[in-house]
């Protein structure tokens, strides 16, 4: 049985910091697969989840794209949580 990452653990945070990165340096809205390629999160379906994940953090802000699907982009409390997550390591 694998034992889930505590929160004062180190790993607990590291594949949301790579996910916010992933946005900061792409400065602008991404749809689920193209983040996925971006980020090298396979399977790429499982990327729909986790972001909107991110999402419901408040770390994301969504849109619809009009026959293009989801696309997210990074909030200012993203931000703040992304520089947070540098500042600790």
């Amino acid at each position: 049985m694998k034992i889930p990452a505590r929160s004062d653990s180190p790993r607990y945070n590291r594949l949301k910091k790579r996910a916010l990165e992933i946005f900061v340096r792409h400065g602008g809205w991404l749809s689920p697969s193209e983040w996925a390629v971006l980020a090298a999160f396979f399977p790429v379906r499982a990327a729909y989840s986790y972001l909107k994940r991110l999402y419901g953090f408040g770390l994301l802000e969504r849109r619809e794209a009009l026959g293009k699907g989801v696309a997210y982009r990074l909030s200012e409390r993203g931000r703040q949580r992304f520089s947070w997550l540098v500042r600790q390591g």
